[in-house]
C-alpha cells in the first residue's frame, strides 16, 4: 500500500469527498460524539452539585459508591479498573477521601503487610462508619437523578440503549 494511504476495510459508508465536505460518517460521528460530550458534561454537572451538598466533589462519587457495594473493600487498581480511570487519579481521590474520615485502608491486610514499602497504596481501602453514611444519602441522590432522568424511558427501552451503548463500547475497544 503506498504511504499515507489508509487501508480500505469494505465498511465505509460514503466514499471520502473534499477536506470539510459532510458525508453520512461526518453526521454520526457528529451525533454520536456530540451526544456522548454532552451526556457526560450534564452526568458531571449534576454530579458536582449533588456532591457539594455532602462535601464532597463530583469525582469521590463512584469511589464511595464502588467501596459501599463491596463491603469487604477494594484495591485501589480494582477501584481504578472499575471507574475506567488511571491508578494515581484514584489514589488522589481515596487519599482525599482518607483525610475527610470517610475510607480508611486495611494496612493489616496480610498481602499489604508482607509488601513492605508503598503497601499504603496497595492495602484495600473501605468505608468507615462516617463514609457509609455519607454513602447512603448518596445512593438516595443517585436514585432520584436516576428516576427522574429516564421518568419516560420504558423499561423495555433502557434494556435496548443500555445493550446498544455496551456493543459500541466493544467495537470501540477493539479498534487500534
Amino acid at each position: 500500500m503506498p504511504p499515507g494511504r489508509l487501508a480500505r476495510t469494505g465498511r465505509e459508508s460514503a466514499p471520502r469527498g473534499k477536506v470539510g465536505e459532510k458525508n453520512v460518517a461526518n453526521d454520526r460521528f457528529e451525533n454520536f460524539v456530540g451526544l456522548v460530550y454532552a451526556l457526560n458534561k450534564e452526568v458531571g454537572r449534576i454530579k458536582t452539585q449533588k456532591m457539594e451538598s455532602l462535601g464532597l466533589c463530583g469525582t469521590d462519587t463512584m469511589v464511595l459508591y464502588y467501596l459501599a457495594h463491596s463491603p469487604e473493600g477494594l484495591h485501589e487498581a480494582d477501584i481504578a479498573r472499575l471507574m475506567r480511570q488511571d491508578r494515581a487519579a484514584v489514589t488522589r481521590i481515596v487519599s482525599r477521601l482518607e483525610k475527610s474520615g470517610l475510607v480508611e485502608r486495611d494496612l493489616t491486610d496480610d498481602a499489604t503487610a508482607s509488601a513492605g514499602r508503598g503497601s499504603r497504596y496497595r492495602a484495600p481501602v473501605t468505608l468507615t462508619a462516617r463514609g457509609r453514611e455519607a454513602a447512603l444519602e448518596m445512593d438516595r441522590i443517585i436514585d432520584d437523578v436516576v428516576e427522574r432522568a429516564s421518568a419516560d424511558i420504558t423499561p423495555e427501552e433502557r434494556r435496548r440503549c443500555y445493550g446498544w451503548l455496551k456493543q459500541v463500547l466493544k467495537s470501540l475497544e477493539k479498534i487500534e
